[in-house]
């Protein structure tokens, strides 16, 4: 069999010529691929809502960013500020943790020898 980069490379004839085990890690493989994409879909999108969120607030002239172009901010209840800021960094660490343990279970490129 003919080295294989990625996942859908394989055809039915080549997946008829694999061990069970081998056959099992593909599966698995391709199941955690589909994660990983619908995982970047979504990424996607949240950096899609994220822009969308910041142009609400320049739009708004809720953003600082309104300053540096001339306008005038609105006031801001600081209290909802904070906790806006605090959802977010909360969200961003758990997501950052969340990553870091999965990086570190999963060795990039490796592959259990048969």
């Amino acid at each position: 069999m003919s080295e294989k980069t990625y996942i859908y490379e394989y055809d039915q004839s080549e997946l008829k010529e694999l061990s069970d085990i081998e056959l099992k890690a593909l599966k698995k493989a391709s199941r955690l691929n589909d994660k990983l994409l619908d995982l970047k879909i979504l990424i996607d999108e949240i950096d899609y809502d994220w822009k969308e969120y910041i142009d609400f607030l320049e739009d708004e002239k809720i953003s600082k960013v309104c300053e540096f172009r001339g306008g005038q901010c609105i006031d801001f209840d600081d209290e909802l500020i904070n906790a806006i800021v605090n959802t977010l960094k909360k969200s961003l660490n758990d997501t950052n943790k969340s990553i870091n343990y999965n990086h570190k279970k999963i060795a990039l490129n490796r592959v259990l020898d048969g």
